[in-house]
């Protein structure tokens, strides 16, 4: 009988540990509909947006963004083909992705409302080429939900992105909000 004891007593303590584990796991937020943007400082013809971006942020600081390159909508249609077909070459590299931590995670209160100044760094990986990228940015908590903000630069050439006769770099705006 005394045996049966210590044994149930054990199973509940395992038992309470996989439930404290439980509730101590991370918490995952994500979106489907974030939003990058990109403009070029020395033409204002190219600049577009993406409103299709998956993107995911965990309260560990793991934070992901994939996207299509075709999901990039331009002022004006030719434009938008050029960058498909000569620049991007969307049909050999149809997607842009990142992969990356918040730096400074302690920083950030993911139950508490505010905003929260970040740095973010991993690998984007576009036209065939990954690169490790960082960017400072912000993280707002409202509501208990982030939202996702930041502004950096790529130079096309870092991609292997043949676009000089319209421009060396773009700026590039993040905004994710996040359920």
């Amino acid at each position: 009988m005394m045996n049966m004891k210590k044994i149930l007593l054990l199973l509940g303590f395992v038992v309470l540990g996989f439930i404290g584990n439980e509730l101590s796991a991370q918490k995952i937020f994500a979106t489907r509909n974030g939003k990058i943007a990109f403009a070029a400082p020395s033409d204002d013809d190219v600049k577009a947006v993406n409103n299709e971006v998956t993107s995911r942020i965990a309260d560990n600081g793991q934070i992901t963004f994939s996207l299509l390159i075709k999901g990039f909508k331009f002022k004006y249609a030719e434009m938008q083909d050029h960058f498909n077909d000569q620049y991007l070459e969307s049909t050999k590299y149809p997607r842009a992705d990142f992969k990356g931590m918040v730096q400074n995670l302690t920083g950030v209160n993911f139950s508490k409302d505010g905003t929260y100044k970040v740095t973010v760094k991993g690998d984007l990986t576009m036209h065939g080429v990954t690169k490790n990228v960082s960017a400072n940015g912000t993280i707002e908590i409202k509501g208990g939900k982030p939202v996702a903000t930041c502004q950096f630069t790529i130079l096309m050439k870092d991609f292997k992105v043949d676009a000089s006769s319209v421009t060396d770099k773009v700026m590039v705006d993040v905004n994710c909000q996040y359920q």
